[in-house]
């Protein structure tokens, strides 16, 4: 029997309400893992538990310095030989963003599962255990070793690259973005659909970066500063000089269509990158990537201006590689590359 370290953070799975039927206003991040674990029937016949609490939160409030935290415990999981992967509890919010990071900064080897829930503990539909026992299960599978951070969720596996949540309220709250899930659970067996060649064989440039003290000061930030802005009709350009007034060294634009942006903004954009800050262009459109040098004149174009294409990374994840790529020192054309491996 496999041996699996559960780090809980809180979240909506460890989530209270005063009466079973509530699953609206209940306190995230409530119950402690401990209990968690015991609640969920059969989960010690899937693998043996060791289980850790570095902090329970609400996932709206996560921040990169709690981001540090949760890397330097996989890393030390990674590389402890008593144990055989990791399960982290995590509210759905932000679920996604703190995926990616992981994935990006932790060593491919050992599976790393990310679970979550849509109703509290407290409720009487919870759907909390059933998640927990499923995410055991996969990152108890042999198939799941060298996938990277995944995310179990309603049965269905996701990879941390293309996972997003897609609806507020519903059980089924997790979609892949232009991918098909890696993989499922069904009568407690796990259904691998993507080859793990071809997601261990993807370039990992961040697996052994120096990380930074998590730093929990008010307004302060443990990782690089970078803006998510989204494109609308009427978007004043001049925040593009107020975020880097406020020590952003880069800034994620989600553009309309394939990343398009009207003359105004484009300048603004330009004027930042020629200062020496980093301007990815993403799209506000949930599906379908941004094409590099997409303008039809040759002035308007990412070579010309200086501009980095997302390509397939959607604009939350976009700020998370950037940060990554910030923190390794890297310059415009490095981090394309970095977006190029995503294509």
């Amino acid at each position: 029997m496999k041996t699996l370290l559960i780090i809980g953070t809180g979240g909506t799975i460890a989530g209270a309400a005063p009466a079973a039927t509530q699953t609206i206003g209940y306190r995230a991040g409530a119950v402690p893992v401990g209990e968690l674990i015991d609640n969920v029937p059969g989960l010690r016949d899937v693998a043996r538990i060791r289980a850790t609490q570095p902090f329970s939160i609400g996932s709206e409030h996560m921040r990169s310095a709690h981001w540090l935290i949760l890397a330097q415990l996989v890393r030390k999981a990674q590389s402890d030989p008593a144990l055989d992967g990791v399960v982290i509890t995590h509210g759905t919010d932000t679920m996604e963003e703190t995926a990616f990071f992981l994935d990006l900064v932790s060593p491919r080897g050992k599976p790393v599962v990310m679970t979550g829930a849509m109703r509290p503990a407290t409720a009487v539909s919870a759907d909390g255990p059933a998640n927990l026992l499923g995410a055991c299960r996969i990152a108890a599978d042999d198939g799941a070793a060298g996938r990277g951070v995944l995310v179990a969720f309603n049965d269905r596996v996701f990879a941390a690259a293309t996972v997003g949540k897609v609806h507020t309220l519903r059980l089924d709250a997790f979609a892949a973005r232009d991918a098909a899930t890696v993989g499922e659970v069904a009568d407690a067996t796990v259904r691998w659909r993507e080859p793990v060649q071809r997601t261990a064989l993807r370039p990992q440039a961040f697996g052994a970066l120096p990380l930074p003290e998590p730093v929990f000061e008010p307004q302060a930030e443990a990782l690089p500063r970078v803006a998510l802005m989204l494109q609308h009709v009427d978007c004043d350009e001049t925040i593009v000089q107020w975020h880097q007034k406020r020590g952003a060294r880069g800034i994620v634009i989600a553009g309309s269509g394939n990343g398009m942006l009207p003359d105004p903004m484009r300048a603004a954009l330009a004027r930042a990158s020629r200062s020496g800050c980093l301007i990815v262009r993403a799209s506000r459109v949930p599906s379908g990537p941004v094409v590099r040098n997409g303008e039809a004149e040759p002035a308007d174009r990412d070579d010309a201006l200086g501009l980095i294409a997302s390509g397939f990374v959607a604009p939350l994840k976009a700020r998370v590689l950037l940060q990554c790529c910030l923190l390794a020192g890297m310059g415009a054309a490095e981090t394309q590359q970095q977006f190029d491996r995503f294509g």
